[in-house]
């Protein structure tokens, strides 16, 4: 693990090969967390705080006033990819307002809070930087401040706990689950029978499910989140257009079309700014 600390935060850094049953302990510092699990599926156990499920695509918020100890437990075979932020609270309240520590502070460690598209995307950008010694530190302070204000204006949202009508909590849980398994995968993402499979529902429910609660089908969610990942990307300095088409599931040929379609600009345009 890489631990980068500047400005009144520590930034962590997870990239690795894992097994199934494989088995860690550390322990959580004190201060406010903010975090995603962009790949993996981990049985996390935290004393005083519970055992909760991370999948692929989770995210985070919780205050901890004293150490934390962690259990982690790999629940299948292949890597595990996170990015967290810790917040120290004698910093806190300088770089996030007193009104944001308090919202902090309700959150529980629970990983199926929904993470902001554009907040994940940062994270992968954070995990992919190839800077080293000061420029990375700066680069990595400046994308983690940037990824803890698209979650915290996420969570200061209206919250929405009604479940919505036909659905039962179980059906929504799983819906978006399916709708994490996507954003992980979105460069080849499962056909809709084998995401239905993953999650436990049937190929007709999940479309269904997807309409209602995303607006949108599986197939037009998989297409506007990799333009949205790839308008991120070029807006964060990317400038091979062929690199960020691919990285995002696009033959190079056919996605200057779809990207001009959805903003209405040649993505060359986009990189031209960031340059």
């Amino acid at each position: 693990m890489e631990i980068i600390r500047a400005c009144g935060l520590n930034i962590f850094l997870e990239t690795a090969a894992v097994q199934r049953n494989m088995v860690w302990e550390s322990v959580t510092p004190p201060g406010h967390w903010i975090g995603t699990l962009l790949k993996g599926s981990l049985a996390v156990e935290q004393t005083g705080l519970g055992e909760h499920l991370w999948q692929s695509g989770g995210g985070t918020i919780f205050s901890a006033s004293e150490p934390v100890h962690t259990r982690h437990v790999v629940l299948r075979d292949g890597s595990v990819a996170a990015v967290f932020v810790q917040i120290e609270a004698d910093m806190a309240e300088p770089l996030v307002g007193g009104d944001t520590l308090s919202l902090i502070a309700r959150k529980t460690p629970d990983p199926r809070f929904a993470l902001p598209d554009a907040a994940r995307t940062i994270a992968w950008q954070m995990l992919g930087c190839p800077l080293q010694g000061t420029a990375r530190r700066l680069y990595m302070t400046g994308k983690a401040m940037e990824m803890v204000a698209h979650i915290l204006d996420n969570a200061t949202a209206p919250d929405h706990d009604e479940t919505p009508a036909g659905w039962s909590a179980r059906d929504v849980a799983r819906l978006h689950e399916a709708r994490s398994i996507l954003l992980a995968e979105l460069v080849h993402p499962p056909s809709v029978p084998e995401l239905a499979r993953r999650v436990g529902t049937n190929a007709k429910k999940l479309g269904a499910g997807f309409q209602s609660l995303f607006g949108a089908t599986v197939y037009g969610f998989v297409k506007t989140s990799r333009l949205d990942t790839a308008r991120l990307l070029l807006e964060g300095g990317e400038t091979s257009i062929a690199h960020v088409a691919r990285q995002v599931g696009y033959q190079p040929q056919h996605f200057a079309t779809e990207f001009r379609r959805r903003f209405g600009v040649a993505p060359t345009m986009i990189a031209g700014k960031a340059r």
